[in-house]
């Protein structure tokens, strides 16, 4: 009977030792972690009312980075801070509907994963109906965003000269700014005001144009991890052709054609088209 038990003991340490080796080894395979900062920007990032972050781009980054080897890790950056974030190595990269146009030199980029699309609103009744309507009219958009630059600095050379101009902090209190009757129109990307406008359905439209089309990239420090944007890039790539990224898109209501592969030129008209459509 000693025997037996001697034996019996030595068997289920080994049994154990199998098990710490195999928790020792899943340990060991578990991803590095990548540091993601993004600003709260609905439908892209934003934390759900559980407090988890979600969106767009929280979709795709999760997806990629299990493709690419990485655990993703988010953080939420006031947008006044997130280049110097990134700067002082608090994150390892900024990933949240990001346009690379006009920062090509200043970061390390990955290769563009979507497309913006810069959209007037107005209220359906409105007289606006192009561009050109807008000049001597009341304009909204958020601070420090690709709106306020294109106005700003007159990227578009078509843009009518406004009555008033006016820069608020968050994406929110710029569409609360029009439907208070604060300004006549507001810009920003289409995803992200179409959060809003669907809560009212009919009460407002966008003009049938895009003011302007921008890729969207992955920012990392300029001296940044390389092999990060090569693996990053490549998990694109897959997530491109098996219509990983269509799927993301088509789920949160957004064009395909458009933010996938960034249109075509014909798209580019300014006649009004009702939201309702």
């Amino acid at each position: 009977m000693r025997k037996k038990g001697v034996l019996l003991v030595v068997a289920l340490a080994a049994i154990l030792g199998v098990c710490a080796c195999g928790t020792k080894q899943k340990k060991e395979a578990v991803f590095p972690e990548l540091i993601i900062g993004g600003t709260s920007y609905n439908p892209y990032f934003y934390q759900d009312i559980n407090g988890k972050y979600a969106g767009i781009d929280v979709e795709i980054a999760k997806e990629a980075c299990k493709r690419a080897g990485y655990t993703p890790v988010f953080q939420s950056i006031p947008i006044e801070e997130r280049f110097q974030a990134l700067k002082n190595k608090k994150i390892d990269c900024l990933w949240s509907c990001l346009t690379i146009k006009g920062r090509e030199d200043k970061y390390l980029w990955t290769k563009p994963y979507l497309y913006t699309q810069r959209v007037v609103v107005v209220h359906s009744d409105s007289t606006i109906q192009s561009l050109a309507d807008l000049e001597e009219k009341r304009v909204g958009v958020q601070a420090g965003s690709t709106s306020e630059k294109i106005i700003l600095k007159q990227v578009n050379p078509n843009f009518p000269k406004l009555e008033q101009l006016t820069c608020f902090r968050e994406l929110g209190e710029v569409f609360t700014s029009l439907r208070k009757g604060y300004v006549d129109a507001i810009i920003g990307h289409e995803g992200a005001l179409q959060t809003y406008t669907e809560e009212y359905p009919g009460e407002y439209r966008f003009l049938n144009m895009s003011l302007r089309s921008e890729a969207v990239g992955v920012a990392f420090r300029k001296e940044g991890d390389a092999d990060a944007v090569r693996r990053l890039n490549e998990a694109f790539g897959e997530m491109r052709k098996d219509g990983t990224m269509e799927k993301i898109v088509e789920k949160y209501g957004l064009d395909v054609e458009k933010n996938v592969y960034g249109g075509a030129e014909d798209d580019q008209t300014e006649t009004a088209k009702e939201q309702s459509e």
